[in-house]
């Protein structure tokens, strides 16, 4: 690859992560001389893949106008599998959702089950799609609920969702759309859109701590995930916090995944009312935010909310204390907790971890709604297509 396209995926690659940038701003990132950059910039604009306001007379002092990617010079695609269902969006270049789908999960007896779920909603986005919006559409992005080989394009296995497991999921959707498709950890996706979220003033690095009826975690510094040597890195919802407890889908007794997830605490709360432990009426279908009013006033559910913040703060230490993250972010159902869940979790890291590590620490709940990650899965199949110098 030349200096010159080194230069222009060094200026896509800034304008695909924030969005927009200035001219001086393009400069002072790549460190290259003005002129050289506004060449790049200017076939990059040929090019249909960045566009610019026009510059009208002469300088007024004004801020420079902003550059950002075209918005149709390319679609993707990107899915979502869930325990519920499967979500899917179009989404343009510039990060927009076109076109949006869901699909409540039905019965899942089978491997083919789960596929043909996933085919659907993809038909479903096609069909929504003009013409020519899905002439638009390069590529697939999927978030998977499970562990990922990401070199394979390949889905090992779903503790939650049992029949999918062992599934070349990459080839599928390929052979299905007639499009590239990639394949990544749902959390690791999820991650990302945190990040995004809060560009420009994003955190330098920032764990996301999901936790759903699978529990895991993604990190991303500077913009850049982590992987990990075999892409298996972040499942912090199979380190063990009650050595010999609960029999945990992954094989393993105690993993977090078993104790307290959104599943563990149901089992908590079923254990206590067999036990006769009186939990002050707490409905037996209750959301979380009705979960924490309760702990507020009844010391069986108090009980119980604590032993869940003492895991989940447990496993979280160990991240805190290895990784060093300017902010944590709690995704997921117990998100719901709000502030009674961060309050929590930050006196048990108080506990556990030095204490440099935790006074500057920002922790966060989760504004991402039902169709980001499906989105994030989309706009990172558009950066491997546009970064890659794919034929868009």
């Amino acid at each position: 690859m030349s200096r010159r396209e080194e230069l222009k995926q060094t200026l896509l690659r800034h304008l695909l992560l924030n969005g927009r940038a200035t001219r001086p701003e393009l400069v002072a990132v790549t460190g290259v001389r003005a002129a050289t950059v506004f060449e790049a910039i200017d076939e990059l604009k040929e090019a249909a893949l960045v566009v610019e306001p026009e510059r009208r007379g002469k300088k007024t002092g004004r801020r420079a106008p902003e550059l950002c990617i075209e918005p149709n010079c390319c679609f993707t695609v990107g899915l979502e599998l869930r325990v519920s269902g499967c979500i899917g969006v179009i989404v343009d270049a510039a990060g927009n959702i076109v076109h949006r789908a869901e699909h409540i999960a039905g019965l899942r007896q089978s491997l083919l089950d789960v596929k043909r779920e996933i085919l659907e909603v993809l038909q479903h986005l096609r069909d929504l799609a003009s013409s020519e919006e899905w002439a638009l559409v390069k590529g697939v992005g999927f978030a998977d609920p499970g562990l990922v080989d990401i070199e394979r394009n390949y889905s090992i296995r779903a503790v939650n969702i049992p029949a999918w497991q062992e599934m070349e999921t990459g080839r599928m959707l390929e052979n299905a759309s007639g499009l590239p498709a990639r394949v990544w950890p749902e959390a690791m996706v999820k991650t990302r859109m945190e990040y995004l979220q809060r560009l420009p003033d994003a955190p330098e690095s920032l764990f996301n701590f999901v936790t759903d009826d699978g529990i895991g975690g993604g990190f991303i510094k500077k913009g850049e995930l982590f992987v990990g040597s075999s892409g298996r890195a972040m499942e912090i919802g199979h380190i063990v916090v009650q050595p010999g407890g609960a029999r945990c889908q992954c094989g393993n007794s105690g993993c977090l995944e078993s104790v307290a997830s959104p599943n563990g605490l149901a089992e908590k709360i079923a254990e206590s009312r067999a036990a006769g432990v009186d939990l002050g009426g707490l409905p037996e279908n209750f959301s979380m935010k009705t979960f924490a009013e309760f702990a507020a006033r009844n010391r069986g559910v108090r009980i119980i909310a604590d032993e869940l913040c003492r895991d989940l703060g447990n496993a979280l230490s160990v991240a805190v204390m290895l990784l060093n993250p300017e902010m944590i972010v709690i995704s997921g159902k117990f998100a719901s907790l709000g502030n009674f869940l961060s309050g929590a979790l930050r006196r048990e890291l108080e506990l556990r971890c030095f204490p440099e590590a935790v006074r500057e620490l920002k922790i966060e709940i989760s504004t991402l709604d039902i169709f980001d990650t499906a989105r994030s899965a989309a706009m990172m199949m558009r950066d491997r297509i546009m970064l890659k110098g794919c034929d868009i």
